[in-house]
Order: structure tokens, then sequence, then C-alpha cells
């Protein structure tokens, strides 16, 4: 990839949770901590995230984010990328479709977030899944974990997900690239082997690659969010596609080691404090 960061600024559409180190909490600083120049365009504002707090409470920016667009726009604020996480509002998910499709950015990374640990989220409508797939055709990286890539590939292959047919895990990649823009590069996430958990891809030769460590007990609420961020940066600012995902993964799983060992309860997210200790020290050499 083409270092992008002296040409422009990446747009990053997340949803914002007022408690706990996740989504766009997380995105920001791992960014900024990378010299990346970011446009912040919250989906949603949420009082916490959407699980282990009860029912959040949201406030919609349906009326504001068109207009911010707009603004943009008539200001010449030059975007040339997008990092595009959680949707939950439909309006948003289809002003963000239409956004990629009008201008038509040399760098769309996509983390669709809909499923997992073998099951979609509660109440996730068709129309979410439209728009989740509309936005992957636009993509130029993508990030699924393990669950969402089964039921992509799936259900773009008229298999319901759960059903008999299963593809491997070199079948899954290469389906999902062919979803996305030409060239497009897909890392699926969560997958695990032997006690081990971590990402896939197909290198530049079209190889699958695998970066793995040993699992953690407990479920980390964002680290998804964390790995994005850090390949999205490590992308935008000119490394080489599968050095990039193995910095990243290696960089997740040091910061949810440390979550673990701090006993830090995980409903509060992602502690990133050693990741930008890691990133601070690579911006000085």
């Amino acid at each position: 990839m083409n270092n992008l960061k002296k040409q422009g600024r990446l747009m990053v559409a997340e949803d914002i949770s007022a408690l706990g180190d996740l989504s766009m909490t997380v995105a920001l600083p791992l960014l900024m901590m990378q010299g990346v120049s970011t446009a912040s365009l919250p989906t949603s504002i949420l009082s916490t995230q959407s699980e282990g707090f009860g029912k959040p409470v949201s406030l919609s920016v349906s009326k504001w984010l068109p207009r911010t667009l707009q603004h943009w726009k008539n200001q010449q604020v030059e975007i040339n990328g997008a990092l595009i996480g959680y949707i939950e509002d439909t309006q948003i998910g289809e002003e963000l479709v239409s956004f990629l499709a009008q201008n038509k950015l040399p760098f769309v990374f996509i983390d669709p977030v809909f499923a997992d640990r073998g099951i979609l989220y509660p109440a996730l409508s068709e129309k979410q899944l439209k728009i989740t797939q509309q936005l992957i055709e636009q993509a130029d990286i993508i990030t699924p974990n393990y669950t969402e890539a089964r039921f992509l590939v799936e259900a773009n292959s008229k298999v319901g997900l759960g059903e008999q047919k299963v593809f491997t895990e070199f079948e899954l990649l290469k389906k999902l690239e062919k979803m996305m823009q030409k060239e497009g590069k897909a890392v699926i996430t969560g997958v695990e082997e032997a006690k081990k958990i971590g990402c896939i891809w197909l290198n530049e030769n079209g190889q699958m690659m695998k970066r793995m460590f040993p699992r953690l007990s407990g479920h980390f609420y964002g680290s998804g969010d964390v790995f994005a961020a850090l390949l999205a940066g490590f992308l935008w600012c000119g490394k080489s596609f599968s050095s990039s995902v193995s910095e990243a993964t290696l960089l997740t799983y040091q910061a949810l080691k440390h979550t673990a060992d701090t006993k830090r309860e995980k409903r509060y997210g992602v502690d990133i404090s050693t990741v930008m200790q890691k990133l601070a020290q690579k911006s000085a050499k």
C-alpha cells in the first residue's frame, strides 16, 4: 500500500462509548500515536458499551452525521480514507454507503461487526446485513471475526449459517476477497486451534498465513476495535500488508494479556496503555 499518511485524513466512523475503552475511544489514540490525522465521525453515542451494563442510553446522530459530511465537503477537508466499524442505525449505514460510492476513497477499511461466538447479535435486521455487504463491496481491507466471515460467505453462497456446508479457512478468505474491491485483502480474526487464537490471511503470493497466540480465558470486549485501529494505522503509514497484520496481532495480544494480568473488569474494554508505550517508542526512533 502507498503511504497515505501525508495525503489527508482518515475518517473514523465508529460508535462512542462514554464508559470504557473500545470502539472510537481506543481507535483514535492508537491512530494518533502513529501520526495518522483523523476525522471523527461517531455512528452513535452510547452511555456504555452494549454488553455488560444493561441497555445503554443511546443518542442518535442521524441528523448530525450527514450535515457534518456536507460541512467537511464545503470546507474542502481532504478525506483520503475511512475506517468504519460498528453501525447500529441503518440510516447511518446508508449514508456511509452513499459517501463511499460518491467519493471513491483510495483506502477503505471495514470492520464488520454483527456476530460473534457462533451467533448473530440479537435483533439484527436483514437491512443491517445488506448494508454491511454493501460496505464490504467497496472495501480494500476487511477484518471479520470467524463467525462473521462464515456468515458472509455462506449467506452469499445461499447456504445458511450452521448448515452442513463448511468452507475451509483458505476458501473463506478467497471468497471474502471476491466480494471486495479488486486486490482487496481480508483478515479473519478470532480463529482458534489447539488452545491458540489469532488471525489468518492470504499474503501477497496468495499463500495462507497465520499468527497465533495462547488463548486467554474470558471474552475481551473491544479486542477487534484495537486490532482494526492498529492494522489501519500501519497500512495507512505504508507498511506491507503481511507485516502489518502480524504486528497488529502481536500488539493486540499484548494488550489483552496486560488487561488480563491486571485483573481489570473485561466489560470496561481493553487496557491499551502498554501498546501506546510501544508505539511511542517506535515513533521516537
